[in-house]
C-alpha cells in the first residue's frame, strides 16, 4: 500500500478513535554461520517495544522477515535469487556482517528494489589479505579434517571484550551446529572473494545507516568515512566497544535505532 494511503488511513483511524497499526517490514541478511537465532533478542525487543505503547492510537510496528542465505551460490547468483525472492516493488534492507555486504551487493545491482539500507558490522570492501588468508586457512582444515565447531574461544572473539553473557556464547555455537559443516564449505568457498563497493555505492540515492563498534576488526572504518564523505545519504552510527555480534550484544540499541531510521523512509 502507498505511503499515501497508509497516512490517509492512519488520519481516518485517528478521527473515528481507532487504533491504527503501522507495519514496517524488514528483511533481514544474516552473518557467516549465522540463523535466525541471531535476531531472537532482536524481535523480543521489537514486541516489547510495541507493547508498551499499546495505549497510542496510532502504532508503528516492526515486522521483520529473515532470509536464509542460500548455499553454493556466489554475489552475483544471491543477488539474482533475491531480486526473485522479493515480492514487493521495493524492500528494506537490514543485513548483519556477511549479510550487509549481501544487501550492499543487491541495492549497487537492482538500486530499483531497495528503499533503504541498514548495514551492522559490515563495511561493503574486499577483505584484508590476513582475513582471506584466514578464511583459506579454515577451508583447508575443514575439509581435511573432521569439523567439531566452532571454538569457545572463536565465539569470544566475536564478542566485545566486557561481554561476559555466556548465553551469547551458546548462540554463536549453537548456530555454528545447526548450519553445519556444508554451508561452512559453501560460505567460506563462495562469499570470500568480494569487489570493493566504494565507487558504485557513492552513487546509490537511497538512504543508508552504517551501525558498528568504533572498535570492531571486522569493519574497515577508513572505507565507511570515505563512503560517507562521497555520499550524503550515508548515515554512520557507532556504539562503544570492539563487539562484532550487535543484534545478539545491543538488541536494545539497535531496534530504537533501526525504529528511529525507518520513521523518516516512506
Amino acid at each position: 500500500m502507498p505511503a499515501e494511503s497508509n497516512r490517509k488511513l492512519s488520519q481516518i483511524g485517528a478521527q473515528r478513535g481507532i487504533k491504527t497499526i503501522m507495519k514496517n517490514k524488514v528483511y533481514l541478511l544474516p552473518g557467516t554461520m549465522c540463523n535466525q537465532r541471531l535476531w531472537h533478542k532482536l524481535f523480543t525487543c521489537a514486541k516489547a517495544d510495541f507493547a508498551s505503547k499499546h495505549s497510542s492510537e496510532e502504532q508503528a510496528q516492526l515486522e521483520f522477515v529473515h532470509i536464509p542465505i542460500p548455499a553454493n551460490k556466489n554475489f552475483e547468483q544471491l543477488a539474482s535469487w533475491l531480486n526473485e525472492y522479493f515480492q514487493e516493488d521495493k524492500v528494506y534492507l537490514l543485513g548483519f556482517s556477511l549479510g550487509g555486504y549481501l544487501a550492499s551487493y543487491f541495492a549497487v545491482n537492482y538500486p530499483n528494489r531497495v528503499k533503504g539500507l541498514f548495514i551492522v558490522g559490515n563495511s561493503p570492501c574486499t577483505l584484508t589479505p590476513q582475513e582471506m588468508s584466514q578464511r583459506q586457512e579454515l577451508l583447508n582444515f575443514i575439509t581435511a579434517n573432521k569439523y567439531k565447531g566452532v571454538s569457545h574461544k572463536r565465539a569470544l572473539q566475536l564478542l566485545d571484550s566486557s561481554n561476559e553473557d555466556q548465553e551469547d556464547v551458546k548462540t554463536i555455537k549453537k548456530m555454528d551446529s545447526e548450519l553445519g559443516v556444508d554451508e561452512l564449505i559453501s560460505q567460506m568457498t563462495f562469499t570470500t572473494e568480494r569487489d570493493d563497493l566504494l565507487q558504485a555505492m557513492s552513487l546509490l540515492n537511497i538512504p543508508m545507516t552504517f551501525y558498528y563498534s568504533e572498535d570492531d576488526p571486522l569493519v574497515n572504518v577508513p572505507w565507511l568515512l570515505e563512503l560517507k564523505s562521497n555520499n550524503p545519504n550515508c548515515h554512520l552510527v557507532t556504539t562503544n566497544g570492539n563487539g562484532h555480534m550487535l543484534p545478539l550484544e545491543k538488541p536494545e540499541e539497535l531496534q530504537l535505532l533501526l525504529k528511529k531510521t525507518l520513521c523518516h523512509i516512506t
